[in-house]
């Protein structure tokens, strides 16, 4: 029985072995990555439903502020004696499902208007409306939005959707007058379909993965415009406990040393905000994959 003699590997294969692994590691990390966001996503506020808390987040108590963290208080206290964790919890009970159901409304009302403002008087007039809302600061309209409406978490997702339909609008148009002249669109319109239809189950349903990665991105914009708000006063109404609002609160510790107030609660938000833009990142990267594969 003879032994088998195998050619050495070059350099050059070694290296395509090498990147072909890695690639099929990064499939299996990007799946892993989307997995832990939306954990992080979906678990903050299923926690703060589920509780119970190890302190109340509403009841201050005079007798342990400003204390360290520490195997009692595991985020410590805030200025007002309460337990920095469990506000830090139930704060995601709010400001995730806002930022959510503020892009949700959003999409609802601005896609549609984006699909059917591509021509004629109408479409010009809804887009310089558009423009004028782009040009200025978001936090500007925000801010005028919920001081006519008044404070509460409804009115701050209508102020949050106000904000983020413009998006919506300038995408779905954009993707309408890039499909429009496709020949399913235009074989379409030919057979007889309303515009309805060919609105959304032709240009739609081609264009729907750009709009579920501005809707990722929205999100995590909206979040941090909810914060900001919050931190300014002028959003949800305390005792209710917000992320913007415990950084407000915590500033003011910073001072003292007392870093844990506003440490917390802004690695919490920062955490869902990275989360929606990994989801955003897996969404594009799975329509680049399906682009190449047709």
């Amino acid at each position: 029985m003879t032994a088998q003699i195998h050619p050495p590997t070059s350099p050059a294969i070694r290296v395509i072995r090498w990147r072909r692994s890695r690639l099929r590691l990064g499939g299996h990390g990007n799946a892993i990555a989307v997995a832990i966001a939306l954990v992080i996503i979906v678990g903050l506020p299923a926690l703060a439903l589920i509780g119970p808390y190890p302190f109340d987040p509403l009841r201050p108590d005079p007798y342990a502020i400003g204390i360290a963290p520490n195997a009692t208080h595991w985020f410590g206290t805030d200025g007002n004696g309460m337990d920095v964790f469990s506000r830090t919890i139930e704060a995601a009970k709010l400001d995730v499902p806002i930022s959510v159901a503020a892009t949700l409304l959003a999409l609802v009302v601005g896609v549609p208007i984006g699909l059917f403002a591509t021509s004629g008087r109408v479409g010009d007039a809804v887009m310089r409306v558009v423009d004028a809302f782009a040009a200025l600061p978001i936090i500007v309209i925000a801010i005028v939005a919920i001081q006519l409406m008044g404070g509460g978490a409804w009115n701050v997702v209508l102020a949050i959707a106000i904000v983020a339909a413009p998006r919506f609008v300038r995408l779905s148009r954009a993707s309408a007058l890039a499909l429009r002249s496709s020949r399913y669109v235009e074989a379409a319109i030919a057979i007889g379909c309303s515009p309805l239809r060919v609105a959304f189950n032709h240009v739609f349903r081609n264009a729907y993965g750009v709009v579920l990665v501005q809707a990722t991105l929205t999100a995590a914009n909206a979040l941090g415009t909810i914060a900001a708000l919050n931190f300014l006063g002028v959003g949800v109404k305390p005792p209710q406990p917000t992320w913007g609002a415990m950084i407000s609160d915590g500033a003011s510790m910073l001072i003292r040393g007392e870093w844990w107030a506003a440490a917390f609660p802004t690695l919490a938000m920062l955490l869902v905000i990275a989360s929606f833009n990994v989801i955003a990142g897996a969404i594009e990267n799975r329509i680049e994959r399906l682009e190449r594969a047709r």
